[in-house]
């Protein structure tokens, strides 16, 4: 009975990890806990079916091994069967938190940040209107809408420096 509860617990795991990986593959996506958009901030979290599967397929692997190949009593095997799950999923989780820390550095950026920051107008800044500039933010170069800080235009490829933001709207001068 203790060999079909560890064989269960291990089929679930390892078929929920065949299940999300073909998924991901046959369907275009990436697939974590099953899904993921881009852009979204992804928290791992402990109690994902990630993680939970990576328990099972430990805890069922661990225990056949303790109970069909060392043949330990019910008790130790029992043991060994959690502490390999844990172990498992802990191992997953420290691993997959890694990875998403390193790769979720983000290109996000925030407006106030960037007051100060030099930019290029890339289309011109009429008298009391509003343009557009070049920023590079993050390594990344964005078009934000801008508006001259005195109301006297700006033409094209000038460069300017930030002053304030106000919602969405850079607020610039002429770098002098």
């Amino acid at each position: 009975m203790v060999a079909v509860v560890y064989f269960l617990s291990f089929a679930v795991g390892l078929g929920y990890a065949i299940i999300v990986g073909l998924s991901g593959h046959l369907f275009g996506g990436d697939a974590v806990d099953g899904h993921m958009e881009a852009g979204t901030d992804l928290a791992l979290n402990p109690l994902s079916p990630t993680i939970i599967s990576t328990f099972l397929g430990g805890f069922g692997g661990g225990g056949l091994l303790a109970n069909n190949y060392y043949h330990l009593s019910i008790g130790t095997g029992i043991i060994v069967a959690l502490l390999t799950g844990l172990a498992l999923s802990a191992g997953t989780f420290g691993v997959l938190t890694l990875l998403f820390r390193s790769t979720q550095a983000g290109s996000e950026f925030s407006f106030e940040e960037m007051v100060g920051q030099n930019a290029q107008v890339v289309t011109p800044i009429p008298e009391s209107g509003t343009g557009e500039i070049a920023l590079i933010a993050k390594g990344m170069r964005s078009n934000c809408p801008a508006r001259s800080v005195d109301g006297k235009p700006i033409g094209r490829n000038k460069p300017v420096t930030i002053v304030r933001v106000v919602g969405n709207v850079f607020f610039v001068k002429v770098v002098e």
